[in-house]
C-alpha cells in the first residue's frame, strides 16, 4: 500500500567517526553511504522568522520510508532524487529525532543543513 507512494530515492549517509583526538575531543563527523533508500519527502509548511538583525527560514520537512529501512537518528540524507536520478530537493537534510514507526511505514522528521 505504501510501496506505490515512495517515488523518490534518498541516498543516506551515517556518521562513523568514533574516538577522541589528542586533545580528548571528539574526532570530526565522517559520514559514509549507507545505501539509496525509497521515500517520499514534503515540506508541511514554511515560514520567515525576523528579529530585528536577522532573517531565518523554518521549515517543517518530513519523510516516509519503507518499513525495515535502514534509517536512524542523525543520518543524513545527501540528496534526494527520482527513480531516473534527477535532483529533487537540493542540499542535505538531517534526521532529527527518533524515526518514528507507524503502522505501514516509517515517519522521520528532516532538517536542512546549510
Amino acid at each position: 500500500m505504501i510501496a506505490g507512494r515512495l517515488t523518490m530515492r534518498a541516498a543516506v549517509e551515517r556518521n562513523q567517526a568514533t574516538g577522541t583526538d589528542a586533545w580528548n575531543n571528539r574526532v570530526g563527523p565522517d559520514f559514509q553511504p549507507v545505501g539509496t533508500l525509497p521515500c517520499f519527502i514534503w515540506s508541511n509548511s514554511s515560514r520567515e522568522l525576523i528579529d530585528g538583525q536577522k532573517t531565518a527560514l523554518i521549515e517543517d520537512v518530513r519523510g516516509l520510508f519503507a518499513l525495515g529501512a535502514d534509517l536512524a537518528e542523525n543520518d543524513e540524507v545527501a540528496s534526494v532524487t527520482d527513480r531516473a536520478g534527477n535532483i529533487l530537493i537540493p542540499g542535505r537534510l538531517k534526521v532529527e529525532g527518533p524515526v518514528q514507526f507507524k503502522h505501514t511505514h516509517l515517519e522521520a522528521a528532516l532538517r536542512r543543513i546549510g
